[in-house]
């Protein structure tokens, strides 16, 4: 409903790579509902002694609204992630002239794709790591997230926020290529 008001303040070509980038976004901020799956999938990774012995239904009976520590630093991350994801795609292809009544090629969409999650991975790690580390922490530590970024740069420097970034990319790449174009 908005993509008018978007062509006409930024034109038709970024206006709806932008509506795509907005549309993203607030999926990005929605997904914060399954966090505690996501909380939990983190701490079966890297803190497994924190899971041993219990059961799904035990832990989020007992730890509750725990398990979405890291809200706000959840969508500090996914909103501009998201909006660099989709508004990637979007204008890769509007970049190679797909308008949107054409359909895009298998090639065109992998492209799209992976200019995508490129520039999503690349606005979001930082934050991702924060978020990670709050979520990795152990269920009753009080840490948060901003003592957890201040001890991050004094003990590993600003290169500690990018940590793990070429693998990722070179995962999320191709994952999202399925993503976009078969599924």
């Amino acid at each position: 409903n908005y993509g008018e008001h978007f062509d006409a303040s930024f034109g038709p070509k970024w206006g709806k790579t932008l509506v795509s980038a907005t549309a993203g976004s607030m999926i990005g901020i929605g997904e914060v509902v399954l966090l505690p799956l996501d909380a939990l999938k983190v701490k079966a990774q890297t803190a497994p002694e924190q899971l041993r012995g219990r059961g799904v239904v035990e832990i989020f009976t007992k730890e509750g609204w725990s398990l979405y520590r890291g809200v706000g630093w959840t969508v500090a991350r996914n909103a501009p992630g998201s909006f660099a994801l989709f508004g990637g795609n979007a204008a890769a292809k509007s970049f190679m002239g797909i308008s949107e009544s054409q359909h895009a090629t298998w090639t065109q969409d992998a492209i799209a794709s992976c200019v995508g999650a490129t520039a999503s991975i690349a606005v979001a790690q930082p934050l991702d790591v924060v978020k990670t580390r709050v979520q990795n922490r152990p269920f009753n530590s009080p840490e948060s997230g901003v003592s957890i970024i201040l001890s991050l740069v004094r003990n590993e420097g600003f290169g500690a926020f990018f940590k793990g970034l070429t693998p990722k990319i070179l995962v999320v790449g191709p994952k999202l290529v399925f993503s976009f174009t078969v599924a």
